[in-house]
C-alpha cells in the first residue's frame, strides 16, 4: 500500500513540474500572388530581446533582412524552424522547464521563406515582432504572429545580382582613384 501511495504522489509531482514553453505560430500564408494556401514552406523564429538567456542569439530584423540579401548564414540565429500545413505555421520552440520564471519577456519575430530550403526559396515574408511574457514558471505562452494574408513578399535576390553588384561597386571605386 505504501509503494501504491509514493507511487501516486511521484505521478503526480511530476504533472506539477511541468515547465513554462513557449510555442510560435502565423495563419494565412499563401503562396505568392495568390489566395491559394502554402505547403511546405519554412519559417524561422529570430529572437529581439529576452530578459534572460534561453538558449539563442539576439538579432534585429535589419541584420536578417541583410544577410538573406546577401546569401548570408543566418542559422546561429535562428531560435526555432516550422514549416507550413494548409497556410498555417505552428511550432514550439523547444524552451521548456525551468527557461522561464515569473516576470521573464522574449520579443521575437519571424521569416517565412516560400520553399521548404531557403537557399531554394524566390521570396521571404519578415512577420512583425511579437512579445510573450511569463507570469510563473509552468505553462504556455505563444507569440502569435497572425495573419499574413496582406504580408508582402520580398524577392530573395539571385546571387549573381550580389555578385555584379560588388563587382560594379569596386569598378566604380577603382575609377574614382583613377
Amino acid at each position: 500500500m505504501k509503494k501504491t501511495i509514493l507511487l501516486a504522489a511521484i505521478l503526480a509531482s511530476i504533472n506539477l513540474a511541468h515547465g513554462a514553453t513557449l510555442n510560435w505560430t502565423a495563419a494565412n500564408i499563401y503562396q505568392p500572388g495568390t489566395t491559394t494556401a502554402s505547403a511546405d514552406y519554412v519559417g524561422y523564429l529570430f529572437i529581439i530581446d529576452q530578459s534572460s538567456d534561453f538558449g539563442a542569439k539576439t538579432t534585429t530584423v535589419d541584420n536578417i533582412t541583410s544577410l538573406i540579401s546577401s546569401h548570408g548564414d543566418f542559422s546561429e540565429f535562428v531560435a526555432a524552424t516550422g514549416k507550413t500545413v494548409n497556410g498555417r505555421l505552428s511550432g514550439a520552440t523547444g524552451y521548456n522547464g525551468t527557461n522561464f520564471q515569473a516576470g521573464d519577456t522574449l520579443t521575437a519575430f519571424a521569416v517565412i521563406f516560400d520553399a521548404s530550403d531557403p537557399s531554394s526559396a524566390k521570396n521571404y515574408i519578415v512577420t512583425a515582432s511579437k512579445t510573450a511574457s511569463w507570469r510563473g514558471s509552468t505553462g504556455a505562452q505563444t507569440l502569435g504572429f497572425g495573419s499574413q494574408a496582406n504580408a508582402t513578399w520580398t524577392p530573395v535576390p539571385e546571387p549573381s545580382t550580389a555578385v555584379l553588384a560588388l563587382a560594379g561597386l569596386a569598378l566604380l571605386l577603382k575609377r574614382r582613384r583613377a
